[in-house]
């Protein structure tokens, strides 16, 4: 919880006083993430106006939303995606090219019926969530959503067995929301877990992937050349070396020849040539936008692991232990057939330990880098804006 005497909330003081509200699990996830919320929008600069609205949203639809609140430090149920189980998870996009920054949380949703045989799994809160919120917030279109929650839904009856040969390690949560502060909109996104169903099926992750992608074509444009760049880079690996599809998204928002979806792949990466070559896929991609997301990486690499882009070994330097992976993202949008080729934006998500041991050395790492690439204010007040908001 954020510390009152650092930072005046005068606007969070004002929605605590329009709570009413006897429900304990309501006040209890109130209490733990509205002031961190409250807090980041006052640091984020977000207007007065947009911190009220974000609030009292925040309030009434996603702190009903979490379930049953924990009991002496147990969770009820326990989300899989957080490091501690917590259902509601941060963070702070940051563009180079824009002056502010906007807020996202990514929320687990849960009920009293989670974990029992009404809903093994987990899989209804977050459909039961954005059903009721679409009738109340403009923007958010179920299509997809429902789309690949069926895709990707495992029956309760197969549950028990599921879990049984789920990986060690590998998430047990099946739906994800997350929810993007857009400065006066709610942009809502939904993850989908594919490896349960892939069990379930005894078919490979990425067939389940494939498949719930390929129901998107449409007027639109197709997905298919996107689906064969992606599919012909994994299967240059063998299968106990390949990267791995994980995860599966979608912008909850009308269909459009800009629509999103996008794949999350875990990748063997402990050298600067395998994250490139896992961000171009093998060479598969090209064109402005690589080369410049490609010396991004190079950039942020060598600022990270403080190495010098000068070097003749920086490709082949192994920064890290052999085993070590991160996560790429591949944003597909549909093409037509006077497009050439595929259409695949990329993301890299390097985890916080590469940029040091301790939050401390983490926050100083990024300080500096926004420092170097013409944000000085954000830069100066990083630091200080994140340890308010615990």
């Amino acid at each position: 919880m954020a510390v009152s005497n650092v930072t005046t909330l005068p606007l969070f003081d004002q929605v605590n006083q329009e709570i009413q509200s006897n429900d304990e699990d309501r006040v209890f996830w109130w209490g733990a993430f509205g002031q961190s919320l409250a807090t980041l929008l006052k640091t984020s600069q977000y207007s007065g106006k947009e911190q009220l609205y974000y609030l009292r949203w925040f309030q009434e639809w996603i702190m009903g939303s979490l379930g049953p609140r924990s009991v002496d430090g147990k969770p009820y149920y326990g989300s899989s995606f957080t490091y501690d189980g917590s259902p509601v998870e941060y963070s702070l996009n940051w563009k180079q090219k824009k002056v502010d920054q906007t807020i996202r949380f990514t929320t687990e949703p849960c009920s009293q019926k989670a974990g029992t045989a009404a809903d093994p799994l987990n899989q209804l809160a977050a459909k039961d969530l954005l059903t009721a919120m679409a009738k109340d917030v403009s923007g958010i279109d179920l299509t997809r959503f429902k789309l690949f929650w069926s895709g990707t839904n495992v029956p309760d009856e197969a549950a028990e067995e599921v879990l049984s040969k789920l990986p060690p390690g590998h998430p047990r949560a099946c739906v994800l929301l997350a929810f993007d502060l857009e400065h006066g909109e709610i942009v809502a996104k939904a993850y989908f877990n594919p490896a349960l169903k892939a069990i379930c099926m005894g078919t490979p992750t990425k067939t389940i992937v494939f498949d719930v992608i390929r129901k998107c074509n449409g007027p639109a444009g197709s997905y298919d050349a996107s689906i064969a760049v992606l599919d012909g880079y994994l299967e240059t690996f063998d299968a106990s070396e390949a990267p791995q599809i994980f995860m599966l998204s979608n912008d909850c928002v009308v269909d459009s020849p800009t629509s999103r979806i996008k794949v999350y792949v875990t990748s063997p990466v402990n050298t600067l040539a395998m994250a490139k070559d896992a961000f171009h896929l093998g060479g598969r991609l090209s064109g402005p936008a690589t080369k410049a997301g490609l010396k991004a990486v190079g950039d942020l690499w060598c600022h990270i692991f403080g190495l010098s882009s000068s070097d003749s070994d920086i490709d082949d330097k192994e920064v890290l232990p052999t085993g070590s992976r991160c996560v790429f993202v591949f944003e597909m949008r549909p093409t037509t057939e006077g497009q050439n080729g595929s259409d695949i934006e990329v993301k890299m998500h390097m985890p916080a330990s590469w940029f040091g041991k301790t939050d401390a050395q983490a926050c100083e790492v990024l300080a500096d880098w926004f420092r170097t690439h013409g944000h000085p204010d954000l830069a100066a007040r990083y630091q200080p804006d994140l340890i308010s908001a615990l």
